[in-house]
């Protein structure tokens, strides 16, 4: 894991048990508590992943604020927490996981996952711009 990696938690104020994960993870957390300014945060502010409470994935007219969030940083991931049984079978658009709401070590493992697979692509990307730009 990178230091410094910072997670924007987009909760109510009831998700405390999530953002104590988080830190003890050696995550720096943003705390947000609207999908406005969620969407705000991420652009203003280097962020490395979302993390969403079910309260506040809505999909209205088939659009949400994990795509929102993509729009603005196509790299970012989005992890979408979830009380009670995960049914779906198909990930929403803009989610790169669906993670049951209580589990922390599951939250921080799928986290550290993406945010790794995530660097990887980052890597694989500059090298090929640099080998572009040198022939």
């Amino acid at each position: 894991m990178r230091l410094n990696q910072t997670i924007l938690l987009l909760a109510d104020r009831r998700m405390s048990p999530t953002v104590r994960a988080l830190k003890s993870a050696g995550y720096r957390v943003l705390l947000s508590f609207t999908p406005d300014h969620a969407v705000a945060a991420v652009v203003n502010n280097q962020v490395d992943a979302v993390v969403l409470d079910q309260l506040h994935f809505v999909v209205t007219e088939n659009w949400s604020v994990a795509q929102s969030l993509k729009m603005v940083k196509s790299d970012l991931c989005v992890l979408l927490v979830v009380r009670g049984e995960i049914v779906r079978r198909t990930m929403p658009r803009g989610l790169d996981a669906i993670v049951p709401d209580g589990d922390a070590a599951a939250l921080i493992n799928t986290l550290r996952d993406l945010l790794n697979h995530s660097s990887e692509q980052k890597s694989r990307r500059s090298a090929v711009a640099k080998q572009s730009a040198l022939r």
